[in-house]
Formats: C-alpha cells, structure tokens, sequence
C-alpha cells in the first residue's frame, strides 16, 4: 500500500511540476502580448498625430485657390476703379 502512495504521491509533484510550466508558458506569452500591444499603440498613435497633420494639410491647400481667387477679383476690383477715376480726369 506505501508503494502505491509513494507513486501517487510522485505522480501528483509530476503533474504539478508541469502545470507550473504550463502557467510559466502561459505568464510568458501574456506578457509578449502586453509588449505587442505596446508597440502596436504607440504606433497606432503617431498614425493618428500624422493623419492629423495631413488634414491640416489638405485643408491649407483647399484653401489656397480660394485666396488666389479673392487676390485676382481685389486686384480686378483695384483696376476697374483705377480705370473710372483716371477716366474722371
């Protein structure tokens, strides 16, 4: 009877010997999960700070041929009342 208490009692330190590795691996791939989600979030936010300098952009260029367009008309303007007063003269 002591024999066969002796092999449970080995089996039992086996089997919780290779839980402990089981929990180790397990403890270790979390803890490369965390370090991936690190990077991946640090990442994910210089993505978001260089699509808002690309929207910043964009909108500075849309806004470009508007400023042309009231440059050209100021000017027309400036020309056509230059024009009436030297034509007054």
């Amino acid at each position: 009877m002591s024999v066969r208490v002796e092999a449970l009692e080995r089996q039992a330190q086996a089997e919780k010997a290779e839980r402990s590795r089981a929990h180790e691996k397990i403890y270790d791939r979390l803890g490369e999960l965390e370090r991936g989600m690190t990077a991946v979030t640090t990442q994910y936010s210089q993505i978001i700070t260089q699509l808002a300098n690309l929207a910043a952009d964009l909108n500075t260029l849309k806004e470009r041929p508007s400023r042309r367009w009231d440059t050209a008309v100021a000017a027309l303007i400036t020309g056509v009342v230059g024009y009436l007063l030297a034509s007054l003269n």
